[in-house]
């Protein structure tokens, strides 16, 4: 009994740093402009990216979340333009919606490296009711900090980044949430976030290439960090693990994801599964991640092509 109550605290705690962190989703490199406006255009047709996840399956009201990503690049101004859409739920009437514009400006900076560089600008609205949240003291409720009326914020809210491409490597970096300051932030406003990444694409074989990658997130005292590798057979297919230690010990929660995916003609289609260890994963051990992609081509002469689209 003692175990169970503990990954029941220990989950809820996970679910209050979620509310103040962004998400990091395994399958997002292949549309990173929610995370970097300097990805926007990475690709020379219209590019629509729609990724829907629901983590924790075998617990009531799990979290739901949903990424969508639009992006184009217009060769005679060397700039993307993109709009990006997040959607978080929590599951306990605790929603988060963030809405922005991204622009990104690319320069190539010899014949096999890309230097691009993003802003993007919106909003970022945070609902909470009361409704669905049972106390174990209920003379707390309508108190200042459990209140019994819906609450409601809309801030505005600005990303900055860049990337680096050659053939063969990738670096990139960013700054989330620029203007939050970490004292006004809580559960209904995210606090700052920095982004980096790096990763590779090296040939196996004759249609083997292997894409190792690593991702680290910083908001203030909590770090997370990605590792990744993935298989990509022809081109088209692909496969792969990632793996999310708990830097901080804080949680006990140690995630490793499976992925595998398709590309054919302009369509990608794409599923991780995430199998959560530790303690927190006595009561929630899966997620699952849906991915949907599809590239518009446009009559444009061919140019340098982009790391990683």
């Amino acid at each position: 009994m003692k175990k169970i109550l503990t990954a029941i605290g220990l989950l809820a705690m996970s679910l209050t740093a979620n509310a103040q962190r962004d998400l990091m989703l395994s399958q997002q490199l292949f549309s990173r402009l929610n995370m970097n406006p300097a990805a926007t255009g990475n690709s020379d047709d219209i590019d629509l990216f729609l990724l829907g996840r629901w983590q924790w399956t075998n617990v009531e009201d799990s979290p739901k979340s949903g990424v969508l990503n639009a992006s184009d690049y217009f060769e005679s101004l060397r700039s993307g333009l993109g709009l990006t859409m997040l959607y978080d739920d929590l599951g306990i009437s605790n929603r988060t919606y963030n809405c922005k514009a991204a622009y990104a400006y690319h320069v190539n900076l010899n014949e096999s490296m890309l230097l691009s560089m993003g802003l993007s600008a919106g909003i970022y609205y945070h609902y909470w009711s009361p409704e669905k949240h049972t106390l174990v003291d209920e003379e707390e409720r309508g108190q200042a900090s459990f209140p019994n009326e819906t609450q409601t914020d809309l801030y505005p809210d600005f990303d900055l980044g860049f990337e680096l491409a050659t053939p063969k490597i990738m670096f990139g970096g960013s700054v989330a949430h620029l203007t939050n300051n970490e004292e006004d932030v809580s559960t209904a406003k995210a606090g700052r976030h920095f982004y980096s990444y790096v990763r590779g694409l090296f040939p196996l074989s004759g249609k083997l290439d292997l894409a190792p990658a690593l991702i680290y997130m910083h908001r203030n005292k909590v770090d997370k960090v990605e590792l990744n590798a993935t298989v990509f057979y022809n081109g088209q297919f692909w496969g792969g693990v990632t793996y999310r230690p708990d830097v901080n010990a804080q949680w006990s929660s140690n995630d490793l994801t499976f992925t595998v995916g398709a590309e054919i003609s302009q369509f990608r289609i794409g599923y991780a599964f995430e199998y959560g260890m530790g303690e927190v994963s006595d009561i929630s051990s899966m997620s699952h991640d849906i991915l949907l992609s599809w590239r518009i081509p446009k009559a444009t002469k061919e140019k340098y092509v982009r790391f990683m689209e």
